[in-house]
């Protein structure tokens, strides 16, 4: 998995073949036809795999956290901490919408990671809301809006090398709490 996601992200998605991933992992191409029907679902797996590992995170994070700007504080910065491979995802969706290879099975898949993040932080926001610790806000749009400017920060970072992403999050999410907090004004 990620020998073949190393490869989605650093060409892009449709010029990586089988053979070029067999080649990386100095396997024969069977091999890796024994587990996979093709590149798309070798693809979609990778995807699932990466999404997975991220929303294992999530659940931790919610596990250990019941304080709503807590739980949110440990989502920016762990989106900090795993910033590369964070990275390496949003470059590997991005070029996979580009493609024109789009399949239902790999849509759904990238489409319950963002729904996930969604639901976890507008969650949070309501509960903060609720305790008065946050301002009334339209609560899914926030939340969208602080997933939205994270792969912001990421692909921002591809286009400018210099950028500091950890610093960039942490910048972020001092700017969502002041957000959060100054609607009650």
């Amino acid at each position: 998995m990620m020998a073949a996601l190393e490869l989605f992200a650093r060409r892009d998605v449709a010029s990586v073949t089988i053979k070029d991933i067999a080649r990386a992992l100095k396997v024969n191409t069977a091999l890796i036809y024994y587990y996979f029907e093709s590149k798309d679902d070798l693809f979609r797996a990778c995807l699932r795999y990466c999404i997975d590992r991220t929303q294992e995170n999530f659940r931790r994070l919610e596990g250990r956290h019941d304080d709503p700007v807590k739980l949110i504080s440990a989502w920016f910065e762990t989106h900090a901490q795993m910033y590369e491979q964070i990275r390496q995802l949003v470059k590997v969706m991005l070029d996979y919408v580009a493609s024109g290879t789009r399949t239902k099975g790999t849509d759904v898949v990238v489409e319950e990671f963002y729904e996930r993040e969604t639901r976890m932080l507008a969650d949070s926001i309501r509960l903060g809301v609720k305790l008065g610790m946050f301002a009334p806000v339209d609560v899914r749009q926030t939340a969208l809006f602080a997933s939205t400017q994270l792969d912001g920060i990421m692909v921002r970072s591809f286009i400018q090398k210099r950028i500091g992403v950890p610093t960039a999050i942490r910048t972020l999410k001092k700017v969502f709490f002041r957000y959060l907090k100054k609607q009650r004004g």
